[in-house]
């Protein structure tokens, strides 16, 4: 099947004329949502320039200085401005904020319940008000994936879908989103205006997709994002996972790691295997049961002590019931929510990044509940440092 690209938007088309520095009355949300009164309250005067003095010896001055940064960054830009000694982290050890199902926030019931769902659902969605019912228990996130991008999600969870009307790649969950491929300009043109942050973007799950349709999606996601795709560990002599930092990238073209869970993405360099990240799913609808299987994989370092990326889920999972007896409700209100807040203060509860620690951290919602000041500021933290990689002065 010949791949057909639209027009490549020019940066005009796609971004505002200047990207927002610290958010105040939020221009995503268009609310004070906690992230921005974090960074709009931060008074504090700390140059990054001594900041990214940090070394592994900190001390305590140092430290404080640290801490103080975390607290006013730009989160749109935040990986540029991690200390010089996490920029030699691998990245399967740093802390990164995550979205699950990212590409949720603009589900149209027009296009149809979607091919991911049951017949018992499709049937729901025929009904009076039944798409409505299904689009608020499917949606995930109120923020698109460039919106989240500037919130400073770095890791993506990608369900797709290739319509079986329009013969189009969309996101999916419940309802068909957005275009694939709009997206993907939409991360490209973001990279190239924030060259030092990087993005991972896994695409976890397929809908509809046969090996044709693999072929095809294959190549939009190669033919768009180019050179800002990360070679695969073990793909040349220079390139191995433990290897992936900050500091290794900023000296190359790359910064987008393509995570493609089917084997169609085996025959090319640039695209990694679903097996580089481990993201075991805690399959409750019950607060208590995932911070206690949360709490299980961490205190039992279930976490390998290996080089594959990690994602801690901090998400509930709605059973039948959940929707049924609450149809006027919705995910975020009747378990998300909790999810959210809870998996927080999990987090705060003296976790870590490191190489069995915490690494991806992802949530729904993800501009509530400070989940993401709380999952970047985590870096400083680390103590469980890989010798190899601490910066060498």
């Amino acid at each position: 099947m010949a791949t057909t690209l639209s027009p490549r938007p020019t940066l005009t088309d796609r971004f505002p004329s200047r990207l927002p520095g610290v958010l105040t009355n939020c221009e995503i949300t268009n609310v004070k949502c906690d992230l921005c009164v974090t960074m709009a309250t931060a008074q504090a005067d700390v140059s990054m320039e001594a900041i990214s003095l940090v070394s592994f010896n900190m001390d305590i001055l140092a430290f404080h200085l640290f801490h103080t940064c975390f607290a006013m960054m730009s989160y749109v830009r935040w990986m540029s401005q991690l200390p010089a000694w996490l920029t030699h982290m691998p990245l399967s050890c740093l802390a990164i904020p995550g979205s699950h199902n990212s590409g949720t926030s603009d589900l149209d019931p027009a296009l149809g319940i979607a091919v991911d769902q049951t017949a018992s659902i499709r049937v729901l969605g025929s009904t009076c008000c039944g798409s409505s019912v299904v689009r608020q228990w499917s949606k995930t996130q109120h923020l698109s994936i460039l919106e989240q991008l500037k919130a400073g999600i770095r890791y993506f969870d990608f369900r797709v879908a290739l319509h079986p009307r329009t013969g189009d790649f969309r996101f999916v969950h419940g309802l068909y989103g957005s275009l694939v491929e709009q997206t993907l300009w939409d991360i490209k043109l973001f990279l190239l205006q924030n060259p030092q942050e990087v993005a991972i973007l896994h695409f976890y799950r397929f809908y509809n997709v046969g090996i044709e349709a693999h072929k095809q999606l294959l190549a939009y996601i190669r033919t768009i994002l180019g050179e800002l795709l990360v070679p695969r560990p073990f793909s040349g002599p220079s390139h191995t996972m433990w290897g992936t930092t900050l500091n290794t990238l900023w000296q190359t073209t790359h910064r987008v790691i393509a995570v493609y869970n089917d084997d169609g993405g085996a025959d090319f360099p640039d695209i990694w295997h679903g097996e580089y990240v481990d993201s075991p799913w805690p399959n409750t609808n019950k607060a208590n049961d995932l911070i206690n299987f949360l709490e299980n994989n961490y205190t039992n370092k279930h976490r390998y002590k290996n080089d594959t990326f990690y994602n801690w889920q901090g998400v509930l999972t709605a059973r039948t019931k959940d929707v049924a007896l609450s149809l006027s409700s919705s995910l975020e209100g009747r378990l998300a929510s909790s999810a959210t807040a809870s998996f927080v203060k999990w987090l705060r509860g003296g976790k870590v990044p490191g190489p069995q620690e915490l690494n991806i951290c992802t949530a729904d919602f993800v501009e509530n509940h400070d989940f993401i000041p709380t999952v970047i500021a985590l870096n400083q933290h680390m103590r469980d440092i890989p010798r190899p990689f601490i910066a060498q002065n």
